[in-house]
């Protein structure tokens, strides 16, 4: 199913290096999940960080050209207090690929959205996954930890903007 010429797009992103969840919402009224998915580098675990966010940023522009979307939120890890090299060249990558796609981009933390969607900032994967399935009417639907939080991502932008 791919996108209507009328409809507004929402791109949800869960990033990591290895593993990152996506999800496409249909904006208006009402807001309705349209596809989720999971973007996973091929081979093995020692694969460069560069080259990992190439392959991400080369899935992101599979998915921007198929849906279209008008905007991207992502959802940043919280609570790590040092430089971590690989996510701030991923953060990078992220913030010139939105630019170079004219996306406007918004971020939230991971505990922002916890907290908003399930009434505490650490709450476990399970929980939050739960709280997402409850609130959006998907109870039994079986997704990946990263496809829940790309949809909590989405979802919490899209009530807080409305």
């Amino acid at each position: 199913m791919t996108r209507r010429d009328d409809e507004a797009v929402l791109l949800a992103i869960d990033a990591g290096l290895r593993e990152t969840g996506w999800a496409i919402f249909r904006c208006g009224q009402p807001v309705r999940l349209r596809r989720t998915g999971v973007i996973v580098v091929p081979g093995r675990r020692r694969v460069d960080a560069k080259v990992r966010v190439a392959h991400l940023v080369q899935c992101l522009d599979a998915l921007a050209e198929e849906w279209r979307p008008g905007a991207v939120v992502c959802s940043q890890p919280s609570g790590i207090h040092w430089p971590v090299p690989a996510l701030e060249l991923l953060d990078a990558a992220l913030a010139e690929w939105s630019e170079r796609r004219r996306l406007t981009a918004y971020t939230y933390t991971a505990q922002e959205v916890r907290l908003a969607i399930a009434g505490h900032p650490n709450v476990s994967r399970d929980r939050l996954a739960y709280a997402v399935m409850v609130r959006l009417g998907l109870i039994g639907q079986g997704k990946t930890t990263h496809e829940w939080e790309a949809v909590a991502v989405g979802d919490y932008h899209l009530r807080r903007s409305s």
